[in-house]
């Protein structure tokens, strides 16, 4: 049995940010006033979008992470990852969107991260699977410790 983190149904609630709000969000990071427009365009695209979200241990379960979302979202989705790929810290995509576009179609794109959402923009609609954390393997018993034997001087 292997790890699975939990799976839910939401409806991701990131637009009608102000400038300003973004900022202060990601205050402390170096980003510019164009990067923060383009946040705001990411989450106008994902704003309304229901997807599979997933929820994992290794982060406290403190984010929700990107699972998956249906085919007819597909354009939205993509808009929003395109505006997100411009803050990039290794930008592949800068100013680049047919580039862009073609390696998605092709099903070649790969962000190189996990997109990952606040919990104050997400609402939960129904949790799909909880979590599954397999047991620990039992550890193995330790022989009982042999007495040294004592090597004697010539």
């Amino acid at each position: 049995m292997t790890y699975q983190p939990k799976i839910i149904k939401c409806r991701l609630k990131t637009g009608g940010k102000s400038i300003e709000a973004i900022r202060e969000q990601y205050k402390g990071q170096g980003l510019t006033y164009r990067d923060f427009e383009n946040i705001q365009r990411a989450n106008e695209q994902f704003d309304g979008v229901t997807l599979l979200l997933s929820q994992w241990a290794y982060d406290n379960h403190e984010s929700y992470h990107m699972h998956n979302w249906d085919a007819a979202d597909d354009e939205r989705i993509m808009m929003a990852i395109y505006y997100s790929e411009q803050v990039h810290p290794v930008p592949r995509y800068k100013d680049k969107p047919e580039a862009f576009k073609a390696d998605w179609k092709a099903q070649t794109y790969d962000p190189g991260c996990v997109l990952c959402f606040d919990p104050v923009d997400v609402e939960e609609i129904e949790v799909i699977s909880e979590e599954v954390i397999p047991p620990e393997p039992p550890r193995p018993t330790p022989s009982p410790k042999q007495k040294k034997k004592k090597r004697r001087r010539k």
